[in-house]
C-alpha cells in the first residue's frame, strides 16, 4: 500500500505531497512528447508555488485539530471516509481516527507500523512504549491495533506492516526489541493472528500471487534464511562471505515482482518467487581485491544480466512485469575518486537519459510506456521521458491516472508545505496530504489534507 506521508523505513522516505497534472498524448516509449507547455523558472528566492496559477478548489472541514500539538503524520482515503492524524504534546503521541481521539497515549506511534489498508476499510497501527533499564532502552512494548481494537501487545521495536495485492490480508512484523530478549520474539502476525515466531530479524515479508502463502527473510549476522509457510523449517539463502582477492560469489540484494507496491509507484523486495514469470534481481558483484573499490551492481531481468554500474537505485517494474527501469551511476565513472553522483536513467537495459549531475526520483507508468524523473538542485528540472515538464527540482512524487492520459506530480512549496497542481494550476499550501484520487470522468482530483489545524476534504477541478 502507498502511504504518501507516513514515516517509512529504508525505501519509504517521509513525503508530504502535492500533485500536478499533465495530459499525455498516446505514444510509444521511444517517441518524445511535443508542444508541452512548461512553467517559467521562478525568480531568485521566489517560492516554487509561483510557477503555477491558483486552481478552483472546493473544500469542506472534517475536523479541527488542537493547534498546540505538533503534527507528526497523517493519511486519508481520497474521499475522506477513512483518515487518521498523529500529533504530539509534551513528548507523548496521540492518534485521532476519523475524528475520534483515541484515549491512550504512547511514546511513539510507529510510522512504518501505521497504515490504512489498501481498500480503505481499516486502519492498522502500532503504539510503542519505550522502557529504560540498566541496559538501556531494551524492552519496548508494541501495542497492535485494528482501528480501535487491541489485537496484541508484545516486547518488540521497529515494526513493519505489509499488505497483499488485493488488500484483503495484512501482516505485522514485530522484531525483538533487543538481542538478549528471551521468550517468544520476532513475531509474524497475519490478519490479527500470530502465525510465526523466533526467527531473528524478520523483514521483506511477501504474499504469494494467490494470497494463500507467505514468505519473509530472516537475518542473523551474516546468515540469511528464507522462512515460508510451505516448509516446516527455514531455508538457507546464503551466508554472506567477507570479500577476498578470490571472491566470486555475486549476492542477490533484492528481488522484485510487479504486483507488490510499497507506494503507488515503488515495488518492495521479496525473496520467494511464488511462480511469478518475471522477476528482477539486483545483484552485487564480488570484490576482486580488498585494495580496490571494484564491486558493482547489475540487474538480472527475464533471465538476462543488464549492464554493470557502481550503484543502482529506484528500480521499478510495470504492472505486467514486462519492463524495468532504474537510476544508475554514469557508466563512464570507472575509478574511485571520480564524481559517482553522476547518474543515468536505464530502461529495459538501455541508457535512455543522462548523464546528469544527479537524479533523485524515478517514476514509471503502470503499462511501462512512460517514465518521469526528477533531477537534483543543480539541474533543477522534472522530465517526462525526454521532455522538461517543470523547471524545478521540488517534485517529490508522481502518479499516473488509470488510463495514463494524465500525470500527477508532487511539488514542495515554501515554509515546508506542499500543494496539489492540476492542469498547470495549483491548490493552496497544505501541511500534509493523504492519498489522491481521480474522478471517473477525469475532470477533478480529490484528497484530504491539513491546513491551519483543519482536516479538509478537497475537490480540485482541472
Amino acid at each position: 500500500m502507498g502511504c504518501y506521508i507516513s514515516p517509512m523505513n529504508i525505501y519509504k522516505p517521509t513525503f508530504l505531497l502535492a500533485i500536478g497534472l499533465l495530459v499525455l498524448p498516446q505514444r510509444s516509449h521511444s517517441q518524445q512528447l511535443i508542444n508541452i507547455p512548461t512553467a517559467p523558472l521562478p525568480g531568485k528566492d521566489e517560492p516554487t508555488e509561483k510557477l503555477f496559477r491558483p486552481a478552483h478548489v472546493e473544500a469542506d472541514t472534517l475536523y479541527h485539530l488542537d493547534e498546540a500539538r505538533t503534527l507528526r503524520q497523517m493519511d486519508a482515503t481520497p474521499d475522506g471516509s477513512e483518515w487518521y492524524v498523529v500529533d504530539e504534546f509534551a513528548h507523548w503521541q496521540y492518534i485521532t481516527i476519523d475524528g475520534r481521539p483515541f484515549p491512550e497515549r504512547y511514546h511513539d506511534i510507529s510510522g512504518t507500523g501505521t497504515h490504512i489498508t489498501p481498500n480503505g476499510d481499516h486502519l492498522i497501527w502500532i503504539g510503542l512504549m519505550h522502557a529504560f533499564t540498566s541496559k538501556g532502552f531494551d524492552s519496548t512494548m508494541s501495542f497492535l491495533y485494528e482501528d480501535t481494537s487491541l489485537l496484541c501487545k508484545v516486547v518488540s521495536d521497529y515494526p513493519e506492516l505489509e499488505f497483499s495485492t488485493s488488500g484483503k490480508h495484512w501482516a505485522a512484523l514485530l522484531p525483538s526489541a533487543f538481542t538478549g530478549q528471551t521468550g517468544d520474539r520476532d513475531l509474524i502476525v497475519l490478519d490479527g493472528r500470530i502465525v510465526h515466531k523466533n526467527d531473528p530479524v524478520p523483514h521483506q515479508f511477501s504474499f504469494s500471487h494467490n494470497e494463500q502463502h507467505w514468505a519473509f527473510r530472516s537475518t542473523d549476522l551474516m546468515k540469511e534464511d528464507l522462512v515460508t509457510d510451505r516448509t516446516d523449517s527455514a531455508t538457507l539463502l546464503f551466508n554472506w562471505p567477507y570479500p577476498t582477492e578470490t571472491s566470486t560469489y555475486d549476492a542477490t540484494i533484492w528481488r522484485y515482482t510487479p504486483d507488490v507496491l510499497g507506494t503507488h509507484r515503488r515495488p518492495e523486495g521479496r525473496d520467494f518467487d511464488f511462480e511469478f514469470a518475471n522477476v528482477a534481481r539486483v545483484n552485487k558483484t564480488a570484490y576482486s581485491s580488498l585494495s580496490k573499490d571494484t564491486s558493482h551492481m547489475y540487474v538480472n531481468f527475464k533471465g538476462h544480466n543488464q549492464g554493470l554500474y557502481r550503484w543502482v537505485s529506484e528500480l521499478l517494474m510495470d504492472s505486467s512485469g514486462q519492463h524495468v527501469a532504474y537510476l544508475a551511476c554514469d557508466p563512464s565513472i570507472t575509478q574511485k575518486g571520480q564524481d559517482d553522483r553522476r547518474s543515468v536513467v536505464v530502461y529495459d537495459g538501455n541508457v535512455v537519459a543522462g548523464p546528469f549531475s544527479g537524479a533523485t526520483l524515478l517514476f514509471m507508468s503502470p503499462s511501462g510506456k512512460h517514465i518521469a524523473y526528477s533531477l537534483d538542485l543543480e539541474s533543477s528540472k522534472f522530465f517526462l521521458d525526454k521532455t522538461v515538464l517543470a523547471k524545478t527540482s521540488a517534485v517529490v512524487d508522481a502518479v499516473w491516472s488509470p488510463d495514463e492520459s494524465k500525470l500527477a506530480y508532487v511539488v514542495s512549496g515554501s515554509h515546508g508545505r506542499y500543494f496539489v497542481v492540476a492542469d498547470g494550476k495549483r491548490s493552496q499550501l497544505f501541511e500534509q496530504i493523504g492519498h489522491i484520487g481521480w474522478s471517473k470522468d477525469g475532470k477533478f482530483v480529490e484528497f484530504t489534507g491539513i491546513i491551519n489545524g483543519r482536516v479538509m476534504k478537497v475537490k480540485q477541478s482541472l
